[in-house]
């Protein structure tokens, strides 16, 4: 038990600390760089957050566990919802009104079904992984156009603000090296923890997956999310979510298939992607009805979550 438990730990807490150091110190080389602040918000902080997720992803897939990479990404967005979202209204209710959050909460509405339309295909091949990784570009080009109105630019203003490091060059270039040299090591030990408390407890990789490998991964989404919900900015909050869905899908499984094809377990297929469908019509009501999210929908949300944990394991 310990041989799988000490990896998994290990991998676990890697991934938090190193995925906020990648993120600050991309942020802060970035920033001395003079790159404006609205594309290191859409490109830098955006996919930041999911580089756990990709390193995760690619590494079990090179070592032949397909099933831990699609349930790594559907129990993250999963996750990013119910318990991301949820525990952002449980600590701090918040209101988000914001027309261009509903506009990119229905492309991530849009995504989920087309991972719902790849799971009856029960195949993300190299060329569907291409075509993923393409349609990426074309929203971050068509987001860069739509996003630059002054509401957008104050989120984003805030948003490299908070991640900032001081020190400029000196500092966030070697915080950026030990972040990609964490997130690596902390990946492979993550992935060697899951296949073995999976081998342990006979339990498949993709429940693992989809359990703890997810939430581990969604750690980072966690902390940025929670920090800038606490400070005021809940819309920038909850772009991160819906950035992180997005580039879950169209980044992770588009890069992840590239390395090697992605067959759909059946109960991927058939169960969790409806269930990851299904929270992202949640998660676009609360991100485009324009009401308070109440603590109660909050805690409401983290129930569920408890509840879907509850189901996988038990069935």
């Amino acid at each position: 038990m310990s041989e799988a438990l000490i990896p998994l730990i290990l991998g676990f807490v890697a991934l938090g600390v190193a995925g906020e150091a990648l993120l600050r110190g991309a942020v802060t080389v970035a920033s001395a760089l003079r790159v404006p602040p609205l594309i290191i918000g859409l490109t830098i902080i955006a996919f930041g957050t999911s580089a756990p997720e990709l390193t995760v992803s690619i590494d079990a897939a090179l070592l032949g566990q397909p099933d831990i990479s699609l349930g790594n990404v559907i129990g993250s967005n999963i996750a990013n919802i119910l318990l991301v979202l949820g525990m952002m209204a449980a600590v701090r209710p918040f209101t988000v009104d914001n027309s261009t959050l509903a506009r990119d909460g229905a492309v991530m509405l849009a995504v989920s079904v087309l991972l719902v339309v790849l799971g009856y295909i029960g195949l993300i091949s190299r060329v569907l992984g291409g075509v993923l990784l393409v349609m990426l570009v074309a929203y971050t080009v068509w987001l860069y156009r739509a996003s630059r109105s002054q509401l957008d630019s104050d989120e984003t203003d805030a948003e490299v603000a908070e991640n900032n490091l001081p020190g400029g060059l000196p500092v966030g270039v070697p915080v950026l090296l030990l972040g990609l040299v964490g997130i690596v090591w902390g990946a492979d030990k993550m992935v060697t923890g899951a296949i073995l408390m999976a081998q342990h407890f006979g339990i498949s990789e993709a429940i693992i997956g989809l359990s703890i490998v997810a939430i581990g991964t969604s750690l980072p989404e966690l902390a940025v999310s929670l920090v800038a919900s606490l400070r005021g900015h809940a819309g920038l909050a909850v772009g991160n979510i819906i950035g992180s869905n997005i580039s879950n899908i169209l980044l992770i499984l588009g890069s992840t298939a590239l390395v090697a094809p992605l067959p759909f377990a059946g109960m991927l297929a058939a169960r969790d992607v409806l269930i990851m469908l299904a929270v992202a019509l949640l998660g676009f009501y609360f991100m485009s009805s324009g009401r308070r999210m109440s603590r109660g929908e909050g805690l409401a949300c983290l129930a569920l979550y408890g509840g879907y944990l509850t189901y996988i394991f038990a069935v």
